[in-house]
């Protein structure tokens, strides 16, 4: 990914601050045909952002979202498994006849 980063470099800039990210601090979280996830964090204002790269016969894309989650935390959240359907309903049909406050479910 070492070249990947390389030949965005122009790009890499802060969101919020358009501070220049230094590819060496890019956290790598997974790496898989042609498609890149890492984890910055601006040494200038310390926002964090995931950013995610594919490579195509087209060119580069990327997308980065702002979070707030430490370099380890998403590293420890991102190999975890998919929210299946099935999860997703069983939550919503939980919260659908739950009758208590947020001071009770917490």
């Amino acid at each position: 990914m070492k070249t990947s980063l390389e030949n965005l470099k122009p790009l890499m800039r802060c969101s919020v601050c358009n501070h220049k990210y230094e590819p060496v601090k890019a956290l790598l979280l997974e790496e898989q045909d042609g498609q890149t996830t890492f984890h910055l964090t601006c040494a200038q204002c310390g926002v964090s952002t995931v950013v995610f790269v594919s490579t195509t016969q087209f060119g580069v894309v990327s997308m980065g979202i702002l979070t707030d989650l430490e370099g380890d935390e998403v590293r420890n959240l991102f190999g975890d498994e998919a929210i299946s359907s099935d999860q997703v309903l069983d939550v919503h049909t939980f919260f659908k006849s739950f009758d208590g406050s947020a001071k009770e479910f917490m």
